[in-house]
């Protein structure tokens, strides 16, 4: 999962500190150890999410030991450097070459100005064709100088930039365990998602558990009871807030927990209700805004908001197979910043993957891109 450095000190002689990117370590080692910690080595891990669904990437940094002997600095990330570096010079040496690309990035704009990165650039033109707004297109190709200091029209590098930063589960259907609640407008369809999911997850063997959160309908009563009993996954129907208490005792017994919420703006899903505050004393559920493939990228305020009330940490999408304009995905993602879960099109439901989105967005069938990411992984 991780390559890990054979040399890399033992836990307990050198202390090892965490950050989601190395400048946030080498400013926690500053913090911890003050500022003539000395750094001995750093390297990227991934690890699987605590509660299911996807994978994280972090950060070690390894720190001399206080009062232990400088040895030689181990996978030192500053080039040409044998000896051991302080958090505060490491620190300088990032701060430098971030000021250096920053200065490439507003170079090209000064020159060429935003439009130039547009201009002449077949990558950006796809996107557009794609249905991806110009703001969107000119504010991914100005990180991407900006991160990079490649020009805007490398097309194989931004490519592979972007399928990096198009944040994505990016496992498998066996990386899908835990509690998982769905939040989204009336149209998204929240529920035929969490169906399919309860489906593919109970042919793999799971033990899973349905809850639909207020129903609208009776009708709606009738078909999770009947999918359940055709399918064998467990389900409950919580009518009223106060009874989701008295529902947790139930929960551990399941390898799955899929949670239907009511829809947003529905009089119980305002901050502070009873829904609200159970659902946020649940520090273990994965919350995912779901939103419809028609839904317009200009009147995302409503669920951009909800999705930071509710503190998603997931974004699903749904009905892909009905939009035109597969290039709405990189607005979706801009307008509301969140690793995309799932993605559902035409009766199918998929754990998202960059790869294959980003082929999506380029013009390929959904359902191709993803059994050609199939392909590539198990090649």
């Amino acid at each position: 999962m991780d390559s890990r450095n054979r040399n890399r000190p033992p836990a307990d002689q050198n202390p090892v500190v965490t950050a989601p990117t190395l400048k946030g370590a080498y400013k926690l080692v500053k913090q911890t150890y003050g500022e003539d910690a000395v750094i001995l080595g750093s390297r990227t891990v991934t690890r699987r999410q605590p509660h299911g669904l996807g994978h994280e990437k972090f950060v070690e940094v390894t720190v001399q030991a206080p009062g232990a002997m400088s040895p030689r600095a181990i996978n030192s990330t500053v080039p040409g450097r044998d000896s051991s570096l302080t958090a505060d010079q490491l620190l300088t040496e990032v701060a430098r070459i971030e000021n250096l690309v920053a200065e490439i990035a507003e170079e090209f704009t000064r020159r060429d100005g935003i439009g130039g990165m547009l201009a002449n650039n077949p990558l950006a033109q796809s996107f557009l064709d794609a249905g991806t707004s110009e703001h969107t297109v000119q504010k991914l190709l100005t990180r991407f100088l900006s991160e990079t200091g490649q020009r805007p029209d490398n097309r194989a590098g931004a490519l592979v930039w972007l399928a990096e930063n198009l944040k994505a589960s990016n496992c498998e259907w066996d990386g899908f365990y835990g509690c998982h609640a769905f939040l989204g407008p009336r149209s998204a369809d929240s529920f035929e998602l969490i169906l399919n999911a309860a489906a593919r997850l109970r042919k793999m063997g799971r033990r899973t558990l349905v809850l639909s959160v207020m129903p609208p309908h009776h009708g709606r009563v009738k078909q999770l009871q009947v999918e359940a009993a055709r399918l064998g996954f467990d389900a409950a129907i919580i009518q009223k807030p106060q009874q989701l208490t008295r529902s947790e005792k139930h929960l551990s017994k399941y390898e799955v927990v899929l949670v239907d919420m009511p829809p947003v703006g529905h009089p119980q899903m305002d901050p502070g209700r009873i829904l609200h505050s159970w659902l946020s004393g649940n520090t273990t559920f994965h919350r995912h805004m779901v939103v419809p493939s028609f839904y317009d990228p200009a009147d995302m305020d409503v669920l951009s908001e909800a999705a930071r009330n509710w503190n998603c940490d997931w974004l699903a999408l749904t009905g892909l197979e009905a939009t035109r304009r597969p290039g709405k995905v990189l607005e979706y993602v801009d307008r509301i910043p969140l690793p995309l879960s799932l993605v559902g099109w035409d009766g199918n439901l998929e754990i998202a993957a960059s790869g294959a989105l980003l082929d999506f967005i380029l013009g390929q069938p959904l359902g191709n891109s993803y059994r050609e990411q199939q392909a590539r992984e198990e090649g």
